[in-house]
């Protein structure tokens, strides 16, 4: 049996409707536009809280539901086992967008000037117009398509798990389960505006502690 060719950087990312889409505005200083706020995992931001809190609103998603993320005068959250991602309108809770995709999402999205991106357990990287939740572009993580059961669903022998991060305007993700596993972990650097490849470590415990 012959080993599938393992695809070109140029043919993992899949263009959607919105691509070329610009850059709109980045997030507000009290916005919480990724998990824990900002790329340190900080946990902690400069704001204004009264006293006296009264609720605004609340909204009944189904499933198991991530942690939320701010930015833009929107609310995205997760909902892991129902593939789904959701926007909100931050002041009434009025369901703005929904995307589902490929597979497992287990942790908010990242928001980078007007993108929202998050790494799937199917194996891709998905990047979606914050606007309506139009696919921009997706990246194929894995070097090729394997899928293994997990959770009770199909996912990929390397999914992605953990909220993405993005620093210096580049996307930083790991696909994979463990380093002794499938040939390792895959440390991965992406453009954000174009899901292109900028480079791929892979991850692999020193020779004295291979199994």
């Amino acid at each position: 049996m012959t080993k599938p060719r393992a695809p070109s950087d140029e043919e993992r990312v899949e263009q959607g409707p919105a691509y070329g889409e610009p850059n709109s505005a980045p997030p507000g200083q009290e916005d919480w536009p990724t998990y824990r706020y900002d790329p340190n995992r900080s946990g902690c931001i400069q704001s204004l809280v009264p006293a006296d809190l009264k609720l605004s609103w609340q909204r009944q998603l189904e499933g198991k539901l991530t942690s939320p993320v701010i930015a833009n005068g929107r609310v995205y959250i997760a909902s892991v086992d129902l593939h789904t991602v959701y926007a909100l309108n931050e002041d009434t809770g009025e369901a703005l967008w929904s995307y589902t995709a490929g597979g497992r999402v287990d942790s908010p999205p990242t928001i980078y000037n007007g993108r929202v991106i998050f790494g799937c357990a199917d194996g891709w990287v998905y990047c979606l117009r914050a606007s309506d939740g139009a696919l921009i572009w997706r990246f194929q993580a894995p070097p090729e398509v394997l899928r293994i059961i997990s959770f009770e669903q199909v996912e990929s022998v390397w999914p992605l798990h953990g909220s993405v991060l993005v620093q210096n305007d580049e996307v930083y993700c790991i696909a994979g389960r463990m380093f002794f596993l499938d040939g390792g972990l895959r440390f991965l650097r992406l453009n954000p505006m174009t899901g292109s490849n900028i480079s791929e470590n892979i991850l692999v415990p020193r020779p004295q502690y291979r199994l």
